[in-house]
Formats: structure tokens, sequence, C-alpha cells
């Protein structure tokens, strides 16, 4: 009789977290099957590590503690496949982040949550060459998206995208992030334009910080 096959468990992959609430690597990439784990390295104080975002409960509570002096987290297993997720890190008074997780292959969602264009991540971070969508969440408005500079965000036909449409209720197609610490900011219109509204979505997106 053949022996049954046992299911496939991945690799687990460490994150630094140093006592000025930096990690390391700041962008790490797992397979879907991998795990992560932190060691908090700073000598007294706890870290505190926070996801964000639509993805926030990818590895099931969005908030970890972590012992001072090489306390590690518990191994940290992805519930979902192909997706990115930030992270900000707490360390006495220092503050750190947004950092990111790139799980399998997938984009960081980006949602756009009310009238005046604010979104859930108003800084988002991914890594070189890694990917995020806008999804907008109302059901009655359309939102334009200006990203600046060009040459940073990238569309599936390798065009450099610096304005981008999202339809009510839907997400808008992936784009691309090239370059190394480099910044991209965005504002966002919505329409229907309201006379008492005041626009204020905006936000940046960190690719591929070191």
């Amino acid at each position: 009789m053949a022996t049954p096959k046992e299911a496939l468990t991945g690799a687990v992959q460490p994150i630094n977290i140093n006592h000025h609430a930096k990690a390391a690597p700041p962008n790490q990439a797992i397979a879907n099957t991998d795990s992560v784990q932190f060691t908090n390295s700073d000598p007294s104080h706890t870290a505190t590590v926070t996801f964000l975002g639509a993805a926030a409960n990818v590895f099931g509570a969005n908030t970890v503690s972590i012992a001072p002096n090489g306390g590690t987290s518990s191994q940290l297993t992805p519930n979902q496949s192909d997706l990115t997720v930030d992270y900000n890190v707490a360390v006495g008074s220092w503050t750190g982040g947004p950092f990111s997780i790139e799980v399998g292959s997938g984009p960081l969602e980006i949602d756009i949550v009310d009238a005046t264009g604010n979104t859930n991540l108003g800084t988002a971070e991914i890594p070189n060459n890694g990917s995020l969508y806008f999804k907008n969440e109302l059901t009655a408005e359309t939102a334009t998206i200006n990203f600046s500079p060009a040459d940073a965000l990238f569309d599936s036909n390798g065009n450099s995208v610096t304005s981008q449409t999202v339809n009510p209720g839907s997400p808008r197609a992936v784009l691309t992030g090239r370059g190394t610490n480099k910044d991209v900011s965005y504002s966002i219109d919505m329409s229907p334009i309201q006379p008492d509204r005041v626009a204020t979505g905006n936000g940046s997106i960190k690719i591929g910080q070191t």
C-alpha cells in the first residue's frame, strides 16, 4: 500500500525588529505555505506589530506583541494566498513602517472608503516589482486617482500609469511598482462632485524601501 503524502509545510521566514522599530528585511516575500516569525532585538521594550488594511487578519489577530531581548513571536501562517499585507511596528517611543509581507505573488489592496476619497492605507508599502490595486468601496461614486511621479507604477503591458479611474463598488486593474526607495504620491477625486465637499483623498506609496 502506498504511503499517504503529508501536507506541504513551508519554511519559516524570519523578520528582525530593532530598537528603532525597523524591520529587516523591510519587504519579506514568503510562499503561500510559508510562515513568518518576528524577533525583537530591543533589549528592554516589547515590540508591537500591527497589520494594516484589507489583509490585516491574514495571520489571524491583526496585532502581535514580541517580548524584548531576543523574544520571538509564534510562527505566523497566512490563512489567505497571493496577497500583500502592510504592517507598522512600535518599540518603546519609536515607530516604524509601513513594511510589507508578500504572500505568494499577490497584490496589496488599497480601499477607497469615503466620499472625500480617503483610503484605508494612507501610507502604503510594496516591494520593488511588487503590486497593488485600488478598490472603490462606494456604490454611487467614481474615483479618479492621479499618481506622481511617472515611471513608478506600470500596467500589465508595461506602460507607465499616472491616472486611473475606479468605478463604484469595483476593484481596478493591478499595478506593478518599480524602484528602490521610490515614493509615489497620489490624489483621489470623486464624482459626481458635491458643492459642499472638501476633497481630502490623498496618500503615498513607497516602493522597495531598504
